[in-house]
């Protein structure tokens, strides 16, 4: 009986209802991607609590919030938006990469880890600076 009721509980909820996203991941959808909407949001649950949010946008950009709507991960089929990818690791990027754009981007207790449009996958750490590159 109790697993049955742990699995019901666990069930991840599907909807475009944006009221459901916490206020930092609707203002952050607002700012960086003010022309798209959202396609849906799924609410990641385990037994009886929200562990984070999945977002899809109209134009196929994804994006992964935790629980308290700090962004976790971005995925776009074009490039993420600049303003996003923090300052030093831009300017690293344009010294060595020249034009290579942000496919996409994840961010952890640990640092950046990011994807280039030329498929370079590098990681950086929380302060900005480079840790080490994958080709």
């Amino acid at each position: 009986m109790l697993l049955i009721v742990s699995v019901a509980c666990a069930r991840d909820k599907v909807t475009r209802d944006v009221s459901l996203l916490p206020a930092g991941a609707r203002e952050m959808i607002k700012k960086y991607f003010p022309d798209s909407e959202i396609s849906y949001l799924k609410i990641d649950k385990k037994l009886f609590r929200t562990e984070g949010y999945e977002v899809i946008l109209t134009g196929g950009t994804e994006l992964e919030f935790d629980v308290k709507g700090q962004w976790k991960e971005i995925e776009s089929l074009q490039t993420v938006p600049d303003s996003i990818v923090p300052e030093s690791i831009r300017k690293y990027i344009k010294r060595y990469y020249g034009p290579q754009g942000v496919k996409k981007i994840k961010h952890n207790r640990k640092g950046y880890e990011l994807n280039l449009t030329n498929g370079m996958e590098m990681e950086f750490d929380n302060m900005g600076n480079f840790l080490r590159l994958d080709d």
